[in-house]
């Protein structure tokens, strides 16, 4: 409607609005020529902008649509910390997470077993999306588990879960959002709350909070716009011109935008934020520009047509070379290595290249339509504020230069102080999704539970061996002893502490222990050693007298059998003569009682050689070393043998043979009965007498061997007792050893226990050990060639000093390992505080690589546009020192008193707008200056501020008021920005572009432009 009223207000050639038609296209300048073909064909020129406008509305889809589509990763691919992550997950995963997220479930009262279903429906619900859920790890697939994805309170646990895409791309993304989907799906017992936490989510949620922030952005910036412009011109029709400017501009760079993301053009969730500023301040302030410039012509002339033609030709280059600055500025930012950096760029770049062609030919169309209404500018008064400051700054330029650039100084004091956060947590509000279930994780769990960093070490071989495993142990010693590492788990120290079985101090000890009992033993058992001292040397007494005796025994054996031959040989004669007892009848009497006798005599004589060999076999009964002797105790045994039976038939026979001749021989029986007693009686004590000569036989054989085992046994026990008596000496001094080796062994244990000490062995067996299967498999690749190494902090891995810590920890791995048998292993460092580590390193690299090239570009824009080496070196320090002043003024106000560090993307961001929409504002006034000719005196500086000091400050104005509404955005990175631009921007306006240029430009005078000096020809641009 805004535009029907425009055209409905003139004829074709704009008649209505000033004295003459509009001029035919100026050619040779491309600026002025398309400018003045706008002006010649103002219906085609508006027709165009709106079918461009409604085809860019249409055709493409929105743009919050393509940059959710669109979402670069939040880290390049060949990050340090992406591929720790890839090959952590090829050696210990599945080899396709790309990020891990957390899904946490809280009962306050305790789990349940309804909490327990929830689980088994959760892990369902996630095995049941296997192309974007690449890994889960549960206690139901894996039990031992349980005690480390349980809180020892008992009343939370978390599902760590493996997602294929990576952090803050689109599919990332919409991974959380099915990760919710799940949780939804569920569903949980009353009291019980699920949450989903994790890099993925943070980033997912911090991508939601940009996005909403946006919304009230665009209505805080239209609304601050329009009453800045209604402030400024006090007129409707004037501030409808910028209005309809900035709209037509914002529809088409969004269309733009979205058909190139859509091409491919990498966008992020920052670029709708930023267009949106950029095309508000600048596009408003070209308008700015071009309306101050047509009011001061129409004042000059009267005449609408001429004065637009005029204001377009003048000021047109400066804008294009004022927009180049912050094209090319923004531009660089493609290159960085950091989405954050390389999707916001274009969409700025394209913003302000769109921004500049609707001023350059929609905006002269409608000054042109609304000229007489608009009305020519105020003549300038001597004592406008203006005018006396151009006059004091011409007056006392050195005064003015040195309070200026002392007052900024103050500021940018400020800037070395400036602490940067990585932490994507902390930059947006506590109360998102992944923040609440990152709380509830703190709050059961250990500290950054789910947030270690990790080291991989990667070798050519099996690590499963003594001295590899030893290695790993070193490099886990030093990794803790870096300040603020809290734990270190590890194969060689599982549970977080070093494993006492596998240290050599340990094992010393131990065996000091062993020894010192062995010694104690030694030392108590030392007089049983002197008492078998003594009883050796007793025995071997004995054993000697054992042998004399039994060769005496063998003699009296042998004496003994040749007596018992004869007695055998006269019982056979006398058992004869029995026969014959009757042809000697006579004799009957003598010869009986002499038979008496003889047999009384033999049994006699037999007694005394029985009692013999009973006190032999007594003797040997008694003795504990025939005992022991097996030759001895056989001879024993046949001798008891002998003895018993000698006892019974020998001597009986012969005492009754002896008694019948007796009873004969005194007539006490009859001679037929007392023969038949004598007979018999005869006939048993030769048949005694044989065995008894038999007996002693084999007894003489027997005790012969028992006279040499005697003899060999008293050899024997000579030689035993001085070896126990040299036994009980070595003992003694072998107990001082003892005692000597467990005191020193005591002593390197300890030493060996200390924090510098590295005695480690674990045979490769031990991994085979139950108790070391969930260790094994955690730390350990399956083929042992990939080692982890779990590392936590006291300190939040995401914050400044986990990054910082993380730096160190990783440094720290490269030298421990040096000098080790993995010396030639790979190392690579993840996890959350690489991360950050990460962001630095390209920051450092972004930085200077954006840094150094706008400056570079800006500095020969400069150049090209006012010709000159010296007055471009002054504006590009003058920008300098206005951007670290906005930075040092934002730490101030951000860190020191609202303890917020900086987000890492704010300086490089303030940065290229500042030097960029710096440069804008200088080369608008030194091009004004240059208008009056090569001969710059201090009063041509004078009217250049008296001049552009009110557009000027309008446009510095209405720019900060579109980055003032950043400021009230939840997310810290978005509002610190706002900030750090917004106060850049009014430090620029008032007092860069017021008082420091000026003052330079006062103090150098005519040589501003050199090399170029008045009189080398050059043409007056006022002409």
């Amino acid at each position: 409607m805004f535009l029907q009223n425009f055209v409905l207000e003139s004829d074709s050639n704009i008649r209505c609005q000033g004295d003459r038609p509009m001029p035919a296209p100026v050619r040779g300048n491309p600026v002025t020529w398309l400018s003045s073909t706008a002006l010649k064909f103002p219906a085609l020129t508006v027709a165009i902008w709106l079918a461009l406008s409604a085809v860019l509305v249409v055709v493409p889809p929105s743009l919050e649509d393509v940059v959710e589509r669109g979402t670069t990763a939040f880290l390049p691919d060949g990050a340090p910390s992406v591929r720790g992550l890839d090959a952590m997950g090829s050696a210990f995963g599945t080899g396709k997470a790309e990020a891990y997220a957390f899904i946490v479930l809280v009962n306050d009262d305790g789990l349940s077993k309804a909490d327990g279903a929830t689980y088994r429906r959760l892990v369902a619900g996630l095995d049941a999306h296997p192309d974007e859920v690449v890994e889960v790890q549960d206690y139901l697939e894996q039990p031992q588990l349980r005690t480390v994805l349980t809180s020892k309170d008992g009343r939370a646990t978390y599902i760590p879960v493996g997602l294929k895409a990576p952090i803050g791309s689109p599919r990332s993304n919409e991974d959380v959002a099915l990760l919710r989907g799940i949780v939804d799906d569920a569903g949980t017992a009353p009291g019980t709350k699920v949450h989903i936490t994790g890099d993925p989510a943070t980033v997912a949620d911090l991508t939601t909070a940009v996005e909403e922030a946006s919304d009230r952005i665009h209505l805080i910036s239209v609304g601050l716009l329009v009453l800045i412009l209604a402030l400024i011109y006090r007129r409707l029709v004037t501030v409808r011109i910028p209005l309809v400017t900035i709209g037509v501009a914002l529809v088409c760079t969004r269309g733009v935008l979205s058909i190139l993301g859509e091409s491919g053009l990498a966008l992020s969730s920052y670029t709708s934020a930023f267009v949106m500023a950029i095309v508000l301040g600048a596009g408003t302030d070209y308008s700015v520009f071009l309306i101050s410039r047509f009011r001061d012509e129409y004042r000059d002339t009267g005449q609408v047509a001429t004065a637009i033609q005029t204001a377009t030709t003048r000021i047109g280059t400066a804008l294009v070379a004022s927009a180049a600055t912050v094209i090319l500025g923004a531009s660089t930012l493609i290159a960085a290595k950091l989405g954050i950096f390389s999707t916001t760029g274009p969409g700025m770049a394209i913003a302000v290249a769109v921004s500049l062609a609707a001023t350059l030919t929609l905006t002269p169309v409608l000054i042109a339509w609304t000229g007489t209404r608009i009305g020519p500018a105020p003549a300038i008064r001597p004592e406008s504020l203006w005018s006396r400051v151009g006059t004091l700054v011409a007056a006392r330029p050195a005064r003015v230069l040195v309070g200026s650039v002392l007052f900024l100084g103050i500021l940018a004091a400020f800037l070395p102080t400036m602490t940067l956060s990585f932490n994507t947590r902390a930059a947006q509000p506590s109360d998102t999704p992944s923040n609440i279930g990152n709380a509830a994780l703190t709050k059961h769990f250990a500290p950054n539970e789910t947030l270690p960093d990790y080291i991989l070490v990667t070798a050519q071989r099996d690590m499963r061996n003594p001295k590899d495993l030893a290695s790993l142990n070193t490099l886990s010693r030093a990794i803790a002893k870096v300040p603020g590492v809290t734990s270190v788990r590890s194969i060689t120290q599982p549970s977080g502490e070093p494993l006492s079985q596998a240290q050599i101090s340990k094992q010393l000890t131990t065996l000091a222990k062993q020894l010192n009992k062995a010694d104690r033993k030694l030392t108590k058992a030392q007089p049983g050693l002197i008492e078998l001292s003594d009883g050796a040397a007793e025995l071997d007494r004995g054993a000697n007298k054992l042998a004399d005796g039994s060769v005496q025994a063998v003699d009296g054996v042998d004496q003994f059998v040749t007596g018992l031959t004869e007695l055998n040989e006269g019982l056979e004669t006398a058992a004869d003569n029995t026969d014959t007892a009757a042809s000697g009848a006579g004799d009957l009497a003598e010869g009986a009682l002499q038979l008496a006798r003889g047999l009384q005599s033999a049994h006699d004589k037999a007694t005394l050689g029985v009692e013999g060999l009973k006190a032999i076999e007594q003797a040997l009964a008694k003795d504990l070393l025939c005992g022991v002797d097996p030759v001895c105790n056989k001879a024993r045994k046949g001798l008891k043998q002998i003895v018993d039976a000698q006892d019974e038939q020998l001597l009986g026979g012969l005492q009754e043979a002896a008694d019948a001749a007796l009873s004969i021989a005194n007539g006490q029986s009859t001679l037929a009965d007392g023969l038949r007693k004598l007979h018999g009686g005869l006939v048993r004590a030769e048949k005694g007498s044989g065995q008894l000569a038999d007996g002693q036989k084999v007894f003489r054989t027997k005790l012969l061997q028992l006279a040499t085992g005697t003899e060999e046994l008293a050899a024997g026990t000579s030689a035993l007792s001085p070896g126990i008596n040299q036994l009980a000496d070595e003992t003694s001094r072998l107990t001082d050893g003892l005692d000597q080796a467990g005191t020193y062994l005591s002593d390197v244990g300890a030493q060996a226990n200390t924090a510098d000490a590295g005695g480690f062995y674990l045979p490769a067996s031990a991994l085979e050990n139950r108790d070391f299967a969930l260790a094994r498999t955690t730390f350990l690749s399956a083929d042992g060639r990939v080692a982890r190494i779990q590392i936590s902090g006291e300190t939040d891995p995401l914050s400044v000093d986990g990054v910082d810590r993380y730096t160190v920890t990783r440094d720290a791995a490269a030298r421990a390992i040096r000098g080790t048998t993995l010396a030639d292993a790979d190392l690579l460092a993840t996890g959350a505080g690489g991360l950050g580590a990460d962001l630095q390193d390209y920051l450092d690299h972004d930085t200077r690589f954006v840094v150094g090239l706008v400056l570079l570009i800006v500095l020969l824009i400069l150049i090209l546009t006012l010709r000159s080496l010296i007055a471009p070196v002054y504006l590009l320090a003058s920008v300098i020192l206005s951007c670290g002043a906005a930075l040092g003024l934002t730490t101030l106000f951000w860190q020191h008193l609202m303890g917020q560090n900086i987000e890492f993307n704010v300086p490089v961001i303030t940065f290229v707008l500042l030097v960029a929409v710096g440069a804008d504002y200088n080369i608008l006034l030194m091009s004004r200056m240059r208008e009056g000719g090569l001969s710059l005196s201090r009063r041509d500086v004078a009217d250049a501020v008296t001049a552009t000091g009110p557009v000027i400050t309008s446009a510095g104005v209405i720019f900060a008021s579109a980055f003032v509404a950043l400021i009230g955005s939840s997310v810290h990175g978005l509002a610190q920005t706002g900030f750090a631009v917004a106060v850049g921007l009014l430090l620029d306006t008032f007092v860069v572009r017021t008082l420091v240029v000026p003052a330079c430009a006062a103090l150098l005078e005519e040589h501003n432009w050199w090399p170029t000096r008045p009189g080398t020809g050059e043409a007056s641009e006022s002409a």
